[in-house]
């Protein structure tokens, strides 16, 4: 696929800009069933553009660019959303901000929206890069499922919860939750062909090097063993967090919730959504991830390592923002002493940092997650292996062709919409 796709969607993106201004701009879409009206229209022109340029040139495009079109204008609008919150820029969005999704208007809503403005939108143009360069870039993609999927769930959550409820404007994230969750399904499902690939390749070499699969123990990994440490941290601080937030009656929590982190209640209940959602979902993912280090072997933990690593991102620059934000109540805010501000960054900075290390971890040595010992899978996989070498028919060329095939294999890694 030539470069000029990618080039046509990208400045299709920067739409935004002028679009936004024109509908701020007209008196009468000033009610919210008209701007949900207004924002379809607006979505169906972004999604035409591509198509008719491309279309002109004679050009089979695959459906990725639309999409990748349509998610790169959203993340252009965010921008804007987040500028005008800040006062940098005026008379953009004022009209969708009262009348459409008021929630954003708040601390977390304009960091959200920097967010997908600034990292959402660096990812779409390294994934339309990768595709237009015949490259894979699903581990790109997980990571943005993980940062996305997060963020529009805490805005649901906190738009049900909160003061200002769910008016119209809101279905318009409706077409996006679609797009993130078909291609989440088209990224996992590459990751683990590639995992397959990862699992032969590993197969192999252990056979032709005549070593047994076998788990070391993490008490002989020093690397899984911290991140096995930090969990039980991460899930001590989430509850303590969480028992905070809900104004419960554990000293341990108040006394946190006070000295170090008030944010925990602030009125806008991002917060409070933020920490429900880690309670039911980051917990359960802290305790398969302990036993994933435990027991090394299981291929699923591969993509929800990214995931995770991406939600963790966005969570943490979303509340390290707000708690210091000057939409921020100054009551909600940091304390100004050192330890207040030191513990905070320790907790907020290990939970932005580590899940980032993991996530490097298993990028750059996944066979080290993916051994078995005694799988039955693996036995029977390397039996016809050991049968070649036993024989003598397997030499240093056909190994070398093997493995040429399984690495070089064009189709892995790349969307399958064609």
């Amino acid at each position: 696929m030539p470069l000029t796709s990618a080039v046509v969607v990208f400045m299709t993106s920067l739409m935004a800009l002028p679009m936004s201004y024109i509908l701020n701009s007209i008196s009468h879409l000033k009610n919210p069933p008209l701007i949900l009206m207004s924002g379809l229209i607006a979505l169906c022109v972004i999604s035409l553009i591509p198509w008719v340029i491309l279309r002109q040139r004679l050009l089979k495009v695959n459906p990725i660019y639309y999409a990748l079109g349509l998610l790169a204008y959203s993340s252009v609008m965010s921008l804007v959303i987040a500028l005008e919150n800040d006062g940098l820029i005026a008379d953009f969005m004022g009209a969708y901000l009262r009348e459409g999704e008021p929630y954003l208007k708040t601390a977390h809503g304009t960091m959200i929206s920097y967010w997908d403005g600034i990292a959402h939108y660096a990812m779409y143009l390294m994934m339309l890069a990768a595709f237009s360069w015949n490259q894979t870039f699903h581990d790109v993609g997980l990571y943005w499922v993980g940062s996305y999927g997060y963020s529009k769930l805490i805005l649901i959550v906190a738009a049900m919860i909160g003061k200002d409820g769910i008016r119209w404007p809101f279905l318009l994230t409706v077409p996006y939750v679609i797009i993130c969750a078909l291609m989440c399904a088209n990224f996992i499902a590459e990751k683990f062909e590639e995992i397959q690939h990862i699992q032969n390749e590993s197969n192999l070499h252990e056979d032709l090097q005549k070593n047994k699969t076998m788990t070391v123990s993490i008490w002989r990994r020093p690397r899984d063993l911290l991140f096995f440490i930090y969990f039980i941290f991460a899930i001590i601080m989430t509850i303590i967090r969480f028992s905070g937030t809900m104004q419960s009656n554990f000293y341990l929590s108040n006394l946190y919730r006070d000295s170090v982190e008030p944010y925990l209640t602030d009125p806008s209940l991002y917060s409070k959504s933020q920490l429900m959602v880690q309670v039911f979902y980051f917990i359960p993912y802290y305790l398969l991830s302990m036993y994933a280090l435990v027991q090394p072997g299981k291929s699923w933990y591969l993509p929800s390592c990214i995931i995770f690593a991406g939600a963790a991102a966005q969570a943490q620059f979303s509340l390290i923002g707000s708690s210091f934000h000057y939409r921020t109540p100054y009551l909600h805010r940091v304390p100004q002493t050192l330890f207040a501000r030191s513990l905070f960054w320790f907790v907020n900075g290990l939970q932005f940092l580590v899940p980032q290390l993991m996530a490097y971890s298993c990028l750059s040595e996944p066979s080290q997650y993916l051994r078995r010992s005694s799988s039955p899978l693996s036995t029977t996989a390397s039996q016809p292996t050991r049968a070649i070498i036993n024989n003598g028919a397997l030499d240093g060329h056909s190994v070398g062709s093997r493995r040429g095939s399984s690495t070089n294999s064009q189709g892995v890694g790349r969307m399958k919409y064609d």
